[in-house]
């Protein structure tokens, strides 16, 4: 029996491992060229490149992948919204970088689908070498990275649109020279895709300056019209609820490219401190120029954030201040037409007594009338010592308390049976 078959993997588990060995750093010797592009790829592109890459062998859904083409050697990567495609060609003697971006173009389609992240690294054999491959006319950054390797860079695209990198390293392995390499490119895609949240923050913030100042309008309303109409408290209502739509509506869009600046500004920081750059003589250190600007736009996006929790949280509440006193006010209208009922009722009380008592005289009244008859023919006998009007008289209440009592038990069976 296999002993691998033994165990019962979590159904991740391959991931998880393949995930430890995903992108490893290429070893490389110089002189090199290097070119490194982040793309906004879907994933029938992303499967495009990787299937150009290995043709015979391609895998669902790849998202990675280390290959040779005509002596250039390829890697790919695919990350949550961009993928990453690097060319390692090896000089030997004469430089053919320009054979290298022919290459690109003629075997992948970079030119169908957006540039996030252009870089061109030139590994030269000397510091002087180094700096001829920089423009004069512009100002260099850069300093000796970990394991004593000299970077310079000016951060501006040369006229293909690539932002140059400059490295000479003595004595160091090629293990050395691609891991460092990696991270130099790590940290500038990670820069550049954190700045992706900029302009969103700058066109955010100028929606917001409106919604902030409608919500101060409304505010103000609501603070001095304390007895207000019901008509004009919904009408504020709905003005409060409309600003509150937009505003959720404007969060949910940004919701993610805030929180994925902020993860691509946290592994910019990692890459830079992993760099562990050094200044050289005047030169400023490419770590320090970086951070100067990138921490402003992270700023600038933190509180554009914030100001968006802010605005939510502040219609929250007026929507609710608001929502409280119109019930208190429907709490008020119907109080009084729970008075106004009461009276009312308290009048038809007063009313059915009175036609109560009115309607015990009016039976009263026609019984006796009738009993009358039978009393004066009962006078009219020579043992009654009673005229017929005697006896008519005292009849009166004993006839009223039968009626009395005898609409009392009705009224009594009436009320029970409406209870039940």
């Amino acid at each position: 029996m296999n002993a691998k078959q033994m165990w019962n993997f979590h159904e991740a588990h391959s991931q998880i491992i393949a995930e430890t060995h995903a992108r490893p750093s290429q070893a490389i010797t110089g002189p090199a060229e290097i070119i490194h592009i982040a793309l906004k790829a879907s994933d029938e592109t992303s499967d495009a490149f990787f299937k150009i890459l290995d043709k015979d062998n391609i895998e669902a859904g790849p998202r990675h992948k280390t290959g040779k083409m005509n002596g250039i050697r390829v890697k790919l990567e695919k990350h949550t919204e961009f993928l990453s495609c690097t060319f390692f060609q090896e000089l030997g003697g004469k430089s053919t970088s320009d054979n290298l971006l022919d290459f690109i173009n003629s075997n992948f389609p970079v030119a169908e689908t957006e540039v996030y992240v252009l870089l061109k690294l030139s590994l030269v054999k000397s510091i002087r070498e180094m700096l001829k491959i920089l423009p004069l006319d512009q100002r260099i950054y850069g300093g000796k990275m970990r394991d004593g390797i000299d970077v310079r860079s000016t951060f501006i695209p040369d006229e293909n649109g690539m932002i140059r990198f400059g490295l000479f390293g003595k004595n160091l392995t090629s293990d050395e020279l691609g891991r460092r390499i990696q991270r130099l490119m790590e940290m500038e895609t990670y820069r550049t895709m954190s700045l992706l949240g900029l302009p969103v923050a700058r066109r955010v913030g100028q929606v917001l300056s409106e919604c902030e100042r409608e919500l101060e309008e409304l505010t103000l309303s609501l603070g001095q019209k304390t007895n207000a109409a019901q008509n004009e408290d919904e009408k504020l209502f709905q003005q409060l609820s409309d600003l509150s739509e937009r505003s959720d509506i404007l969060l949910t869009e940004t919701r993610y490219r805030f929180a994925a600046s902020r993860a691509y500004y946290a592994l910019f920081q990692q890459r830079t401190d992993s760099l562990e750059e050094v200044k050289v003589g005047d030169v400023q250190t490419m770590s320090g120029f970086l951070r100067s600007r990138l921490e402003p736009a992270m700023a600038t996006i933190e509180s554009t954030a914030k100001r968006q929790e802010t605005l939510t949280n502040d219609l929250s509440r007026a929507l609710v201040l608001l929502r409280t006193r119109i019930e208190l006010n429907l709490n008020k209208g119907n109080q009084a037409l729970l008075k106004s009922m009461d009276k009312r009722h308290d009048q038809q009380l007063k009313i059915s007594q009175t036609v109560e008592g009115l309607s015990i005289v009016a039976i009263t009244y026609y019984a006796v009338g009738l009993l009358s008859y039978l009393l004066k023919a009962l006078a009219k006998q020579p043992w009654m010592p009673f005229s017929g009007t005697v006896l008519t008289a005292i009849s009166v209440p004993f006839v009223l308390i039968f009626v009395w009592l005898m609409l009392k038990r009705l009224r009594k069976e009436w009320e029970d049976r409406k209870q039940s």
